[in-house]
């Protein structure tokens, strides 16, 4: 089964390249044009192409990237830091760098400080956080962005699966943590962890769910559950699940009325909600909670004892793991990582975020649609780090997308900001927004 699950993945895997390759314009228009859409899928495939590419060096890749993405929006003539036109999305980015900046002070003021060469991700990070800033006000992308950049980086990772033999693959494990997929096998790509690919597969899931139709559809789900179902991911499978349900019940709800944005007190609530669910995980937990993840977060929250209002600093988990003082997993909550680094601070900084995407202003009053990307990293972050916030690695494309999606339809409605560049829009963005 192993050896059919790789030849399904490579033939899914170039199949799909090709179909983006012949349908590139399409794929653009979901950009708001072409240069954008080569600059952020190139981006997104690249940094998860790193460890191939790079191997020990990936990191060094990566902030390379970074710079690459600045400086093409400099040459474009994106210098504009006044931010989105949205108060809510511009207070979306106000908060992301607060996070950033707070969770780094208190690295740099606790203990010894900051630990290891952690001080260059959180200039990755803030770097990142300033390219959308740049971008946010004239880069106007729809959820289909999130499908065609997902479905590139899924055909990068799984077209050398029936090249790579068991290399693309972990075996099935036993004891009290069994785990296996319908191939005899955990499919992990080029990674370390299944959990990861299935992880991208089930965003791309998502987005392809909010916004293709018929057979695009149907190639696309197929595609991604083939990979889903290759890793053996439970994790992918309850996210998915109950994003499914967000989805069914956007569609519904927007047949009877549409929504430009979601009420703020619901967004608010939903993201309160989560941050006390997680919280309650992280210290009710035992050492066997959800798959042994109650192993990270007993240490986690022993650490910060005491200091749980801050926390101690991201980097201060790299000398507990090097000293052989916390397990060699990273957080596995993207949640727990925020009260580590931050505390409860940081964690309200988290909700502020959350509360604020969740509220921005979506273009075609579809804004339950548009935002189930969203809701599905908030659910996924209680047992996965999907955002981190002090660094960049192959995830973080999806904060890039998430944050400057405005519409679920064509990106082409959107009409550029006055005084912006417009020369890589496509024509007739008045006539399209009065339409």
């Amino acid at each position: 089964m192993r050896i059919l699950f790789s030849f399904l993945l490579t033939a899914s895997g170039i199949a799909v390249a090709a179909w983006l390759a012949v349908t590139r314009r399409r794929v653009a228009a979901a950009f708001g044009g072409s240069g954008t859409a080569v600059a952020l899928v190139a981006f997104a495939v690249l940094t998860n192409a790193a460890p191939v590419l790079a191997g020990d060096r990936s990191s060094a890749l990566i902030g390379v990237l970074v710079l690459c993405l600045l400086g093409w929006l400099v040459l474009t003539g994106r210098r504009s830091v006044r931010g989105p036109a949205d108060l809510w999305r511009r207070m979306s980015l106000i908060a992301a760098g607060a996070l950033l900046a707070w969770c780094f002070a208190v690295d740099v003021l606790t203990g010894t400080g900051l630990y290891g060469s952690r001080l260059v991700a959180y200039a990755a990070s803030g770097l990142l956080l300033l390219a959308v800033l740049l971008m946010s006000r004239d880069i106007a992308l729809d959820v289909r962005a999130m499908t065609w950049t997902g479905l590139a980086v899924l055909a990068v990772m799984t077209i050398p699966a029936l090249f790579s033999g068991d290399a693309a693959w972990r075996a099935c494990t036993a004891g009290k943590l069994e785990k296996c997929s319908l191939a005899g096998g955990l499919f992990k790509s080029f990674y370390d962890s299944e959990n990861y690919i299935a992880l991208l597969a089930s965003f791309t899931l998502v987005a392809s769910l909010c916004v293709l139709r018929r057979a695009e559809l149907v190639a696309a789900a197929a595609f991604c559950l083939l990979i889903v179902v290759a890793t053996g991911s439970r994790t992918s499978y309850l996210a998915i699940a109950a994003v499914g349900a967000w989805v069914l019940g956007s569609f519904l709800l927007e047949r009877w009325r549409r929504f430009v944005r979601i009420h703020l007190a619901f967004c608010a609530a939903m993201a309160i909600a989560a941050a006390g669910f997680a919280s309650y995980l992280m210290w009710s937990a035992s050492k066997t909670t959800l798959s042994n993840r109650g192993n990270i977060w007993i240490a986690a929250r022993e650490y910060i004892e005491g200091r749980t209002a801050t926390g101690v600093g991201v980097s201060k988990w790299y000398h507990l793991r090097d000293i052989g003082e916390a397990p060699t997993h990273f957080f596995h909550s993207g949640y727990v990582l925020a009260i580590f680094s931050g505390g409860l601070v940081a964690l309200v900084i988290w909700c502020l975020w959350a509360t604020a995407l969740l509220h921005g202003k979506v273009l075609d009053g579809r804004a339950f649609t548009a935002k189930a990307p969203l809701v599905l990293l908030i659910v996924y972050s209680f047992t996965e780090v999907v955002w981190n916030p002090l660094s960049v690695d192959g995830l973080s494309w999806i904060l890039v997308v998430l944050m400057l999606t405005v519409t679920s339809s064509s990106a082409s409605a959107v009409e550029p900001a006055a005084g912006a560049p417009t020369a890589d829009r496509p024509s007739g963005l008045r006539a399209a927004l009065r339409r």
